[in-house]
């Protein structure tokens, strides 16, 4: 990026991270190739991103009713998770272990887990945001690939993944294709392979996935919390649970 557009990077880096703040430089670029002006873009946030944040800041310390600390810790999970689900999964995954992460979004996960030597896919039913993706792949220098998903079905061949990851995912899930999307992790993961998935208390279906992943082949193991959360107008906890395939 021009050294004028750097503005908003050195605050979203200290904020959230390097990782974060190369993906403010994907999205930007994204949208330049769309409809919009670089320029005009950056002028908007460096005029508009702060004051918003302001008002929206106190909107959620009025609603969550959460102390100060705990909505910082809320916030910089929402913004950020990578840091807590790379802490959480790196101790626990086998060296070199192939991993999909299914709704992958932005990537930003499936390039921290990439840069630490997993190897990693990234599916999504959005082409959009893989063009986001793979953009902030090329910027980190990381491996990670990224593939559309069309038709509910995962790109890959049968067993071929160690692990699975969802994040932030099955609670989009409409309940009549919960089952639809067990079968198909259950498809792509090994025998004795871990999906783990992760969510929002009190907005994800935790029984009903529970029940889903039982009903395709997987063994419960174990449920985690992760952070205090504020998303979907609501504070409560990101929760993570672990699924071996029989």
């Amino acid at each position: 990026m021009e050294a004028s557009d750097m503005k908003l990077r050195e605050p979203v880096a200290q904020a959230f991270g390097k990782e974060r703040a190369v993906l403010y430089e994907a999205e930007i670029e994204q949208l330049a190739e769309s409809k919009y002006s670089k320029r005009d873009l950056v002028d908007f946030l460096e005029t508009y991103a702060a004051p918003t944040g302001v008002f929206y800041a106190l909107s959620m310390i009025r609603r969550s009713k959460l102390g100060v600390k705990d909505l910082k810790e809320a916030l910089d999970f929402l913004f950020n998770p990578t840091p807590a689900i790379v802490k959480t999964l790196h101790p626990i995954l086998p060296p070199d272990c192939r991993i999909l992460d299914f709704g992958c979004g932005r990537g930003q996960i499936t390039c921290a887990l990439a840069l630490r030597g997993f190897q990693t896919c990234g599916v999504d039913i959005s082409q959009d945001v893989l063009k986001i993706a793979r953009k902030l792949a090329c910027k980190l220098g990381c491996q990670a690939t990224f593939s559309p998903v069309r038709n509910n079905k995962v790109p890959f061949p049968d067993e071929y993944f160690d692990v699975i990851l969802s994040f932030w995912v099955f609670h989009e899930v409409q309940k009549n294709r919960l089952l639809q999307v067990a079968a198909e992790l259950h498809r792509t993961v090994r025998r004795d392979g871990h999906a783990f998935i992760i969510d929002q208390e009190g907005v994800a279906r935790f029984k009903t996935i529970k029940d889903s992943m039982k009903q395709h082949g997987f063994e419960f193991q174990s449920e985690k919390p992760l952070s205090a959360v504020y998303d979907h107008g609501k504070a409560s906890r990101a929760l993570m649970l672990t699924f071996m395939k029989k």
